[in-house]
């Protein structure tokens, strides 16, 4: 296998999963996190499997970190066939009016910024080298947010426009995107907005949010892959894993 996968946010979670099941498969892996303990510990163990692997340091809401992390992957492994954008955070529970500008920055500045930024610098690789596919990590919050949770809602809604756009703008060239919205998952990623967590705000979370099942990371990984190898005729569309929750 000589297909190149870059993925963000590959130190935890959803993009370490992706990582060590692409790994199996015997593609090569440029691996960009901000937490360089964990991201590192994730390039041995793609190491272990066999696959080649290079980890980058970045902090994917500053452009010259993406830019620098676009230009190592080329410089090591020559393209990028496949980028899976899913760097992301969340943060504590809370009304619109309660949060403050800092906390809106530095989510939307991940979030979306972060992963604009990597469309930005990842695009003019494929369309020099003929295609490619975008697979950005979106949300069921990007159908329906649940209660004390608007900004990042506001977030992944705005990533699957971008991803929409995408599909729109670049099949001509070949290069074609999907979402994948994941809703609740066993990561770390909501240990953060857990820090305001009360039974009143429980409460209203449960009101808003239908029956669904759990998923692991490694079973969103599943459909990440499903993702990229499906991505002509997926072409645009958001994969809804829901559990359940939302139909669509």
């Amino acid at each position: 296998m000589d297909k190149v996968v870059l993925i963000t946010g590959a130190a935890t979670g959803l993009g370490r999963a992706t990582a060590l099941k692409l790994a199996a498969q015997g593609y090569r892996l440029s691996l960009v996190d901000y937490n360089e303990k964990d991201g590192q510990a994730t390039a041995d163990s793609v190491k272990e499997l066999g696959a080649e692997v290079i980890f980058i340091k970045a902090d994917v809401s500053r452009e010259d970190d993406v830019k620098d992390y676009v230009t190592q992957t080329i410089k090591v492994f020559g393209t990028i066939d496949y980028f899976h954008n899913n760097a992301g955070i969340m943060i504590p529970f809370r009304l619109l009016h309660e949060y403050s500008s800092e906390e809106y920055d530095r989510l939307m500045n991940i979030n979306l910024k972060g992963a604009f930024l990597g469309i930005k610098y990842v695009i003019p690789v494929m369309i020099e080298n003929g295609g490619g596919t975008i697979v950005n990590t979106v949300s069921s919050n990007s159908f329906k947010p649940t209660a004390y949770n608007g900004v990042y809602a506001a977030s992944k809604h705005a990533l699957a426009g971008l991803t929409k756009s995408i599909g729109q703008d670049y099949q001509d060239l070949n290069i074609f995107a999907v979402g994948v919205a994941p809703n609740t998952m066993q990561t770390n990623i909501s240990a953060s907005a857990a820090s305001t967590f009360t039974e009143e705000v429980g409460e209203k979370i449960a009101a808003t949010t239908g029956p669904n099942i759990a998923a692991t990371a490694e079973e969103i990984a599943d459909v990440v892959i499903f993702a990229m190898n499906g991505a002509k005729t997926l072409n645009g569309s958001i994969v809804n894993c829901a559990g359940g929750q939302i139909y669509i």
